[in-house]
């Protein structure tokens, strides 16, 4: 499974929707509280086998579901 198909399961099962792009917002669209950001980043680092260096790890900076892409995209490709 690729990697932005598994940031997407990993955001639906967080956020129990379905359907958002790209833009949408972890708070706004997918109302992602505080907990679930958290859940989030160490979801990120189970589901990949990876360890996100302390910077990465501040949920305040992860905005939009293309944030959380890239990111994931920084520690599995390459």
């Amino acid at each position: 499974m690729s990697v932005d198909k598994q940031v997407y399961c990993i955001l639906s099962e967080l956020s129990g929707m379905e359907s958002f792009d790209k833009s949408s917002s972890l708070r706004g669209n997918l109302v992602l509280d505080s907990l679930m950001m958290v859940t989030l980043i160490l979801e990120l680092e189970d589901r990949f086998n990876i360890q996100l260096d302390e910077s990465d790890m501040n949920p305040f900076e992860l905005v939009t579901v293309d944030d959380v892409l890239k990111l994931a995209e920084r520690y599995c490709v390459g």
